[in-house]
């Protein structure tokens, strides 16, 4: 069986690396607000601006620079923009850690083709999947910026499912996201599964749901048997 699986909060971390991140420029940035009051908008900031990043309003580049002014100083100049914001980098790099439960999943699926489909910029994504140890691991790796469209538009996913030459029905995808991801997924004809890895699901949602990829090699094993 095929399983694609989203990257950012579904096996890498990102959430923690954000909040690391945040937290130095926080305290380099002389920022007066408290440090939790300043990381949670610097979480609400990332989520709106690079929104208009995949709408096409701001260019990569610009969206980081929009996060800068919005939380630390809107009359910052590109410049002093940039420096803020590589301080951010650099420790959110840092931070870039996979959940504890993905390669034990990883271990029980040993004859699953694995991939990845992410929303995000080419180079930094691949270097995240590169430093985990992921990409060696993953038979096809789609990003937004390099296939020209993003999730929750069909298209991406089609994409990978071409590029693997598997149909979608036949394709598990697994997201943290039940809007963009699971039920994305499920428009293009896939077993949609959500990660709800914060405990989020109520009886409006539909399953598979699962709480950690401890229960999918089970999940992926009933899919197999044409349940689920």
């Amino acid at each position: 069986m095929t399983i694609l699986f989203d990257l950012d909060d579904t096996l890498l971390d990102h959430r923690h690396a954000c909040e690391q991140g945040a937290r130095v420029l926080h305290q380099q940035a002389g920022v007066s607000a408290p440090a939790d009051e300043f990381i949670t908008r610097w979480q609400a900031s990332l989520q709106r601006q690079f929104d208009r990043y995949l709408a096409g309003e701001l260019s990569y580049q610009q969206q980081r620079l929009a996060r800068v002014r919005e939380i630390v100083d809107s009359g910052l100049s590109d410049a002093e923009a940039e420096h803020w914001f590589e301080i951010y980098l650099r420790a959110y790099e840092a931070s870039w850690a996979l959940f504890p439960d993905v390669l034990p999943a990883l271990a029980q699926l040993p004859d699953a083709r694995v991939g990845i489909i992410t929303n995000g910029q080419g180079a930094q994504q691949r270097r995240k999947l590169a430093q985990t140890g992921l990409l060696e691991k993953c038979a096809c790796v789609v990003i937004s910026e390099e296939v020209g469209s993003a999730k929750p538009e069909v298209a991406i996913f089609h994409h990978a499912c071409e590029r693997l030459g598997v149909a979608p029905e036949a394709t598990v995808f697994v997201g943290d996201r039940y809007d963009v991801d699971a039920q994305a997924a499920k428009r293009a004809g896939m077993r949609g599964v959500w990660l709800d890895r914060h405990g989020r699901a109520t009886r409006a949602h539909e399953a598979p749901i699962l709480r950690s990829l401890d229960g999918l090699p089970d999940l992926v094993a009933q899919f197999a048997l044409g349940h689920g």
